[in-house]
């Protein structure tokens, strides 16, 4: 959670929706306001926002090909992103598979804007896919269930690699990408728990409480620093989710 004023990256090739957005974001937060992806990363050099706000048509570089070089970077993978255009829908799949945390069309009202980036600082209330915030995790949960099967298919489903990634893509694509579950509830969790929470009302485990069902291994160790399973971890899959 960001307290006290947040710093925030704007880039926007557009001079008047730039200003706009820096007026909108500026009664609250420091803002840097750039005019290309190039520019933004020369800035990221030397800088970590804590929130980026990009353009998607941009010439040379455009916000998409910025998003990809930005989750290259380390310090920069779990920084929040919301990606703004005046195109169509066809970008938002690739947005979203490159880490984008909302995608909003322009224009986009201040009070709108406010909100999505309120809630991605977690200061207040909590984003869903398309930026609409709620106030409460309870409120939650239904919008969830809707991109998801019926709790014991889901647990069938998670527990084979294919069947996962599948779930995982059709999450994907209805907006609720992993770092917007855990923005919306962060800490050591397997995503398979998360969404067990917030979807079907779960008991909230740890990675390491869920791993003492499994004797230790190297696999288990590897579990235990990257949480989600891979499909070479995919044979811990029977004790971890049984």
């Amino acid at each position: 959670m960001i307290t006290g004023v947040a710093r925030l990256l704007v880039v926007d090739d557009d001079p008047r929706i730039r200003r706009l957005l820096e007026v909108i974001l500026s009664a609250r937060h420091e803002v840097v306001a750039l005019a290309s992806a190039r520019e933004a990363l020369e800035y990221l050099k030397g800088n970590t926002p804590d929130l980026m706000v990009l353009d998607v048509m941009m010439p040379e570089m455009d916000g998409l090909a910025l998003l990809g070089r930005v989750r290259m970077v380390k310090r920069l993978k779990e920084v929040p992103v919301v990606m703004l255009t005046g195109g169509g829908q066809e970008f938002r799949d690739p947005a979203r598979m490159l880490g984008a945390d909302v995608f909003l069309e322009k224009p986009v009202g201040g009070k709108k804007l406010n909100e999505v980036v309120e809630a991605l600082l977690s200061r207040k209330g909590f984003l869903l896919p398309g930026g609409e915030v709620v106030s409460s995790l309870e409120e939650v949960g239904p919008y969830l269930r809707q991109a998801l099967p019926p709790e014991e298919e889901f647990r069938r489903l998670w527990r084979r690699a294919s069947s996962r990634e599948a779930l995982l893509r059709n999450l994907l694509v209805k907006g609720w990408t992993e770092g917007l579950l855990r923005r919306i509830l962060p800490g050591p969790y397997d995503l398979y728990d998360l969404l067990g929470h917030l979807a079907y009302g779960w008991p909230l485990v740890t990675r390491k409480e869920r791993a003492r069902s499994c004797p230790p291994s190297p696999l288990l160790e590897r579990y235990l620093e990257e949480g989600l399973l891979s499909e070479e971890l995919d044979l811990l899959a029977d004790c971890l989710y049984s």
